[in-house]
């Protein structure tokens, strides 16, 4: 028996000897592999560059370019759907006596930026002279829209728009990974026909802004006249969709559109201004239309600050339902649903302006 005990307490101690050191050997090896990780995780950490281009601007902008500005107008993105509603609305306005130069500050995003640059310039009455507005311009409009069969890496593009459920920034970079891994038609058609819209490649006005992102940073670029970029490109910027066009260089930055935000109107840049007359596709409300990403829309909430800082406003929302944003045959329909709407609003816009 007292031998039997002198070799179980030698087990036990000899367990327990091996326990200490097998313990102690996994934290050592912990410690190694923690320490490896960290270095490989610093040598893969991203290179902090400060860009001094002047072009990205935080949200919401302070100062804005609304300060001690008595007219705003604010186009938002939907597409070539929306840039030929806006497109008929304007026509329509003017034709009900609200005159394209009203505005004394635009911002306009995405599809906004095209219709922006136009009205800004003083080009759209050009353009509605030069065409039949309900007959060839639809075909003219028309030419924007790619019509193939959207590859693999375009489709990957659009479905990151689509599971996107808030506006982080880890989100927006995630949809510029998307954008500048989308195999897209060459933006050398579309500049060229944004040319042909805005009526040559130098700056509008100085009183026109537009806005795209950083595929890269996803911060929120705007790009105004004191920038030297051509109108085309940057309005190719704005309206970069992820999987459809683009994206865009904007000297060393690579960009996508402007309605991959946390704003869909950007309505931050004219707080402070007198009045804003807000254009979008929505009002935000469920069934109101589609939209090419599900960051949330928070159109609502950019009135409220907008009135908030002193900033009267009037929203006209497009609100087509279901309709494809980016379908050849919705371009006359949008552009009459445009023009039919001025007619109803052209009072109300008026009395707005005066």
């Amino acid at each position: 028996m007292k031998n039997t005990n002198v070799c179980g307490d030698e087990f036990f101690a000899i367990g327990r000897r091996e326990f200490v050191l097998g313990t102690t050997a996994a934290l050592l090896l912990s410690a190694r592999l923690a320490s490896a990780q960290t270095t490989a995780s610093s040598q893969n950490a991203q290179p902090k560059i400060v860009f001094k281009d002047g072009l990205a601007v935080p949200i919401p902008a302070n100062p804005s370019f609304g300060k001690g500005k008595d007219r705003a107008l604010v186009l938002g993105g939907g597409g070539e759907y929306f840039a030929a509603w806006m497109l008929g609305f304007a026509y329509g306005l003017n034709a009900g006596g609200v005159p394209y130069e009203m505005p004394d500050v635009v911002v306009g995003t995405s599809a906004g930026s095209v219709v922006g640059s136009a009205i800004a310039g003083g080009h759209l009455a050009r353009l509605t002279k030069e065409f039949d507005f309900f007959g060839a311009f639809p075909k003219i409009l028309a030419a924007l829209v790619p019509t193939a069969a959207p590859n693999p890496s375009q489709i990957r593009a659009r479905d990151l728009c689509q599971i996107a459920h808030d506006a982080s920034i880890e989100t927006i970079q995630s949809i510029g990974r998307g954008a500048m891994a989308a195999k897209n038609p060459a933006v050398s058609k579309l500049q060229d026909m944004i040319e042909v819209l805005t009526g040559n490649r130098s700056w509008p006005s100085p009183k026109f802004h537009g806005t795209t992102m950083d595929c890269y940073t996803g911060e929120r670029l705007v790009i105004s006249e004191a920038n030297n970029i051509p109108i085309s490109h940057a309005a190719s910027a704005n309206m970069s969709l992820p999987g459809i066009f683009g994206p865009t260089w904007i000297d060393d930055r690579i960009c996508m559109d402007g309605g991959m935000s946390p704003t869909s109107t950007h309505c931050d840049l004219v707080a402070g201004a007198k009045r804003a007359l807000v254009v979008s596709l929505t009002d935000g409300t469920s069934g109101s239309g589609p939209r090419f990403s599900n960051i949330p829309n928070a159109i609502q909430q950019e009135l409220r600050d907008l009135e908030a800082a002193g900033t009267k406003t009037l929203l006209i929302a497009a609100n087509p339902g279901q309709v494809d944003l980016v379908s050849p045959a919705e371009i006359g329909p949008a552009l009459k649903a445009g023009y039919d709407r001025a007619v109803k609003e052209a009072d109300r816009v008026k009395a707005f302006w005066a």
